[in-house]
């Protein structure tokens, strides 16, 4: 039943003119209530692999700093002649 308010609030949300009508064929409507049903889980995937998207680039660049950190270390060891 959290589901079902979920999904409602998420489409009326979306189109807050037309509450009315919305609960109205949500009710009455099974291709209504199936559409909306795809739609709560389309958005709710797309959020989360937003999520995931935003925190492997926040480990890709941590990983490519380091790289960064460790080929300027490799330089300055191969190009020191003293050593």
């Amino acid at each position: 039943m959290e589901s079902v308010r979920h999904e409602l609030s998420l489409i009326m949300d979306k189109f807050p003119a037309h509450s009315d009508r919305i609960e109205e064929l949500y009710k009455n409507d099974p291709d209504f209530k199936a559409l909306c049903a795809d739609y709560f889980l389309c958005v709710n995937t797309l959020h989360k692999y937003q999520k995931e998207s935003t925190e492997k680039q926040s480990t890709v660049k941590e990983y490519s700093d380091i790289r960064k950190d460790l080929e300027n270390e490799l330089h300055d060891l191969i190009s020191n002649k003293n050593f």
